[in-house]
């Protein structure tokens, strides 16, 4: 930790030996375009840009879904450099004490719209349970059509899953633990294969090749199971090109990257719009259920 303090405040100090003018503050609005469309190529939106406390560099204000940072370039947008300035003299982390502000001002928003969603009651049951940081609100809209159900309850929660992701096969292990408990809950499927993935996309055309749901299930729970083991012979004997399958997922794709999902496993409410990534729990997605349906 020590040393990369000491990296961190030898980086800012020569910067500013280096460069000993700020970036022109004349027509920021431009810059923060030009940069935007050149490192991010129109695809996040930088929330502000500014003189940096380093002469030489501006400050970068990135916000992505729920989550936000800082990040730095050149005066000509010629490089992005991700890392901290250190006030050697004052001991600050200035990088920190903004990203703490910003990161303030994301979750008061985010907040915001789950009040909106849910009302003021729900939300202060989401905090009580440590369940709202994970949570942001999404347009579902569009939302595809399941590929896979589990369960036949009227509480319906969709997931976009991949059949080689080792987290989805441990959220898998999850859902059917919930579904022992109670018969009131349906989870939809949504193939989304990623591309590291590489079985994945075949086995994921498979599935959808299968006219039967029962089929579809016995393919994923066996790809899932291949996972675990680290079986890739198991995975490879799963996949089947299907042309038809294959246009399901560009759609199931197509929908994921409009809304920000580009990660698997991911839980939706379509009924709120509320999105979840990553593994949770039986016992926690048993509470999040009630918490978003009520009891």
């Amino acid at each position: 930790m020590k040393l990369k303090l000491l990296l961190a405040t030898v980086l800012a100090t020569s910067m500013v030996s280096f460069a000993t003018e700020k970036c022109p503050v004349k027509d920021l609005d431009s810059v923060k375009k030009k940069a935007e469309e050149k490192f991010f190529e129109g695809k996040v939106k930088i929330k502000s840009i500014s003189p940096a406390p380093v002469n030489g560099l501006y400050q970068i204000t990135v916000e992505f879904g729920d989550m936000a940072d800082i990040l730095y370039t050149d005066c000509d947008l010629k490089y992005v450099i991700q890392g901290r300035i250190l006030d050697p003299v004052k001991r600050v982390d200035l990088t920190m004490e903004e990203r703490t502000k910003l990161m303030k001002e994301v979750f008061a928003k985010k907040e915001g719209e789950l009040t909106k969603v849910l009302g003021k009651d729900k939300v202060e049951k989401l905090k009580k349970e440590g369940l709202i940081q994970m949570i942001s609100v999404i347009n579902t809209t569009n939302l595809p059509k399941a590929n896979i159900s589990y369960g036949n309850g009227d509480k319906v929660v969709y997931v976009f899953t991949d059949p080689e992701c080792p987290f989805c096969a441990n959220l898998h292990k999850e859902i059917e633990k919930l579904l022992s408990k109670r018969k009131d809950v349906k989870f939809e499927m949504v193939l989304l294969p990623l591309p590291m993935h590489k079985h994945a996309e075949g086995i994921a055309e498979n599935i959808l090749c299968q006219n039967d749901n029962k089929a579809r299930l016995d393919i994923i729970s066996k790809s899932f199971e291949s996972v675990l083991k680290g079986d890739e012979k198991g995975l490879s004997g799963l996949e089947k090109s299907c042309p038809s399958g294959k246009e399901v997922i560009d759609k199931n794709t197509e929908f994921a990257m409009k809304v920000g999902i580009n990660g698997t496993p991911t839980i939706v409410f379509p009924n709120k719009g509320l999105k979840i990534v990553g593994i949770i729990p039986s016992e926690k997605l048993d509470t999040l259920i009630d918490i978003v349906y009520g009891k």
